[in-house]
């Protein structure tokens, strides 16, 4: 247990760095509070060298407390506010105006989108050149009609 009493900053700080380099493998924010309470606590025990190991343990416990609440309240929440674009592409896309680069025919066909090639549903024949907009979407299917 004498090796306690020899924590210094250096330690504190190599701690911090850890736990950042444990959550950059994906630890899902779970690991960031600690990690800036780590390093935190280095730079105090730098400034005030005296500070001793029970004071340090303290005030670590209590930073990583506040950070990792202060992490889940406000990033946590506002990641949860945002829908997730990732699994509904066909969705992010309705409302979206394009010109036609090929003739459309009536019913369901394929048409790039981007760099997407979608399956396209149309109720009639639609013209190279005419403006259309993605009026709905189906998993990955769109309903395309003219303006």
């Amino acid at each position: 247990m004498e090796w306690m009493i020899d924590i210094n900053a250096y330690h504190w700080l190599a701690l911090g760095l850890l736990l950042a380099a444990a959550e950059a493998l994906g630890a899902a924010g779970f690991l960031l509070g600690t990690a800036a309470a780590a390093l935190v606590v280095g730079l105090v025990t730098l400034a005030v060298p005296g500070l001793g190991l029970p004071l340090s343990l303290t005030l670590f416990a209590g930073l990583s407390i506040v950070a990792t609440a202060l992490y889940l309240k406000v990033f946590r929440d506002e990641q949860e506010d945002q829908p997730d674009m990732l699994n509904h592409r066909a969705e992010h896309l309705v409302g979206t105006e394009f010109d036609l680069a090929t003739v459309l025919p009536a019913g369901t066909s394929r048409l790039q989108i981007g760099d997407t090639i979608w399956r396209v549903q149309a109720d009639g024949r639609i013209e190279t050149g005419t403006r259309v907009r993605v009026v709905g979407a189906d998993a990955m299917s769109l309903r395309i009609a003219p303006l």
